[in-house]
């Protein structure tokens, strides 16, 4: 997988196991018409099958990680009910993003707007510039949050606090973000792409089994009852205890046991 130029949305070189997937319509802040909507979709399921590919990183080149749906293009498709235009051009790259086995960072720096904000709940960490901000738009135009941001964020923020987001189209902050718990990070605007990667090296660093697994477990518990997610959390440290990386992370843990106990 190299990089693709000239195009709505870019694909990093594989680089020990972390590719960068970037939305790149800087001068429209990454808003997504039809066309980039399509190829993100296309970019984020290449990615998702790819088996060197141990962690992703979701960006916005520029200033801006997305300012939601081009209404300049949807304007003009008002005749297309919203739930098949949602179903063909953003839902796809929602579930991959969520679906897929390895962890995906959402860097983000600006205006995470409208769909944007599905886009970066979707991830499995997110780190935010110091001005980097969520704003749920879409009252603004008589509409309701879509793309699962409901799901996200009445489960993370509770009713009242996700009810005002939507609402009232408040913009959240960065630092609030990082206190509601939508972010892991908040850095300096400039060093928003170096933080998500010392993240991704971190994340590769880890049993890719046993992320996988993690992830699929997190994921699944916000829907299971507590019982059903014990099942799960048993039937997937099994296939982690079966596999490779476990054998010689044990070998190596306790190697490392008997030399600091001699020390």
């Amino acid at each position: 997988m190299s990089d693709n130029v000239d195009t709505l949305v870019t694909v990093s070189a594989i680089e020990n196991g972390i590719v960068e997937v970037a939305i790149a319509r800087p001068e429209v802040r990454n808003a997504l018409n039809e066309e980039t909507a399509l190829s993100l979709n296309e970019a984020l399921e290449a990615v998702a099958i790819n088996e060197q590919i141990r962690c992703v990183i979701l960006r916005g080149e520029g200033s801006s990680f997305c300012a939601g749906a081009d209404l300049a293009e949807f304007e003009k498709a008002t005749s297309e009910p919203a739930s098949e235009r949602l179903e063909t051009l953003f839902l796809p790259a929602l579930r991959s993003l969520m679906a897929m086995e390895k962890p995906v960072i959402a860097a983000v720096s600006g205006a995470a707007a409208g769909i944007g904000v599905s886009y970066v709940l979707a991830c499995d960490m997110v780190v935010m510039g110091r001005s980097a901000y969520l704003k749920l738009a879409f009252i603004n135009i008589g509409l309701i949050p879509d793309g699962g941001a409901c799901w996200h964020l009445v489960r993370q923020l509770g009713h009242a606090q996700a009810f005002e987001m939507a609402a009232l189209a408040t913009p959240i902050p960065s630092e609030q973000c990082a206190a509601l718990g939508l972010a892991n990070r908040v850095v300096e605007d400039d060093q928003v792409l170096d933080e998500a990667r010392t993240l991704a090296q971190a994340l590769v660093a880890q049993s890719a089994p046993a992320l996988s697994a993690t992830k699929r477990a997190l994921r699944e518990a916000a829907q299971r009852s507590l019982s059903d997610t014990m099942v799960l959390e048993g039937e997937l440290q099994d296939q982690c205890k079966a596999s490779d990386d476990f054998q010689a992370r044990l070998v190596a843990f306790r190697q490392s046991r008997r030399k600091s106990s001699k020390a």
